[in-house]
């Protein structure tokens, strides 16, 4: 049985912990909120940039791979990108904000589903889909309960908007049947172990960590961001691993020039991290001036209400950018017919 490495271990699990201490100090009083944001801002924005750019290099700079998926890689990304853009300048920030929040979230869950998954594969254990259910459910359900009682009961407001959410009961349920769903999943892999069977521990420990980190932070700090911003940066870091060993093992970036991808190319880890945020620095600049042109033809047209939330035009093309990471990051990993999409490997 393959087992996970200590790189893997570190990579998937123990990287949100340096962000969460960060934001544990700034809660506790320890540390300014102004020096805490300054930290995290190496992760939420340097990584985010990054991280979300891993995704186009695998869609847009491997076109052998993602031959014939033109409307899932292109059309439909690029749909949703115009969306954020327009739907922040007639003055759905707010809904925008309130989207953002709930799918990143589940993004964030589904992803540690996602490596739990390619850790079983590996370790050769295969599960029905009554097994693989239930190991959806104790990835998602009790964060998004979390969530949805944290928008009702302790924090309402992000960047300025209030939120929809479900009411208290509707939450509680939902963190009850994640508790339940979460210790049925471990009681099963820990019977499978104790059975012989080829349990890898990293993706056990994996959903259980992180799922309670996320569930008990989101609860237990009351800033707006504190808690998002800290726990994202774990995401951030598990999603460059995870593709930065997928290039290395099945090298893509055809469509750059030779000399580029040599130095870029993984096993280079500095050099591809640096080019990744440089090129999500430049989409994200290129659609905040796109941002700010659209708002402005749609102010003088008469067509942007005046209560429209105040939101930076840099956060609407981020939003939007968002929104096309979290279809394309749906659709790249999943096994596909021949000449569509790639596969976890």
């Amino acid at each position: 049985m393959t087992q996970s490495s200590p790189l893997e271990w570190a990579a998937h699990v123990a990287s949100v912990l340096p962000a969460v201490a960060l934001a544990l100090a700034c809660h506790a009083g320890f540390l300014g909120e102004r020096d805490a944001f300054l930290l995290l801002s190496l992760s939420f924005i340097g990584l985010n940039l990054a991280h979300m750019a891993a995704t186009w290099s695998r869609v847009f700079l491997d076109p052998d791979a993602q031959r014939g998926a033109w409307i899932e890689r292109g059309v439909v990304p690029v749909l949703l990108l115009v969306l954020a853009v327009l739907g922040e300048a007639v003055g759905l920030g707010a809904a925008l904000l309130g989207a953002q929040c709930y799918l990143s979230l589940h993004h964030a869950m589904l992803q540690n589903y996602g490596i739990a998954r390619a850790t079983q594969r590996r370790s050769g254990r295969v599960l029905s889909g009554r097994g693989l259910r239930l190991d959806q459910a104790a990835c998602l359900l009790l964060p998004l309960g979390a969530l949805g009682y944290r928008i009702r009961a302790v924090c309402p407001v992000y960047s300025g908007a209030t939120l929809v959410a479900p009411p208290v009961a509707v939450s509680v349920a939902l963190m009850g049947a994640g508790a339940v769903a979460l210790v049925a999943y471990l009681a099963r892999e820990g019977l499978a172990r104790w059975r012989g069977h080829p349990v890898d521990p990293l993706g056990p420990v994996l959903i259980a960590s992180q799922c309670l980190l996320w569930s008990v932070l989101l609860v237990a700090i009351p800033h707006p961001a504190l808690p998002l911003y800290a726990l994202a940066s774990g995401h951030y870091v598990q999603y460059l691993y995870f593709v930065w060993r997928t290039e290395a093992q099945r090298p893509g970036l055809s469509a750059l020039p030779q000399g580029a991808r040599r130095w870029v190319s993984p096993p280079a880890r500095f050099r591809y991290l640096g080019a990744l945020a440089a090129l999500g620095a430049v989409v994200v600049v290129g659609l905040t001036l796109l941002s700010v042109l659209t708002r402005e033809l749609f102010s003088r047209a008469g067509w942007r209400p005046a209560q429209a939330l105040p939101m930076a035009p840099w956060v609407a093309a981020m939003i939007g950018v968002n929104f096309s990471h979290y279809w394309l990051d749906h659709r790249i990993w999943r096994r596909r017919p021949a000449g569509a999409l790639l596969a976890v490997p």
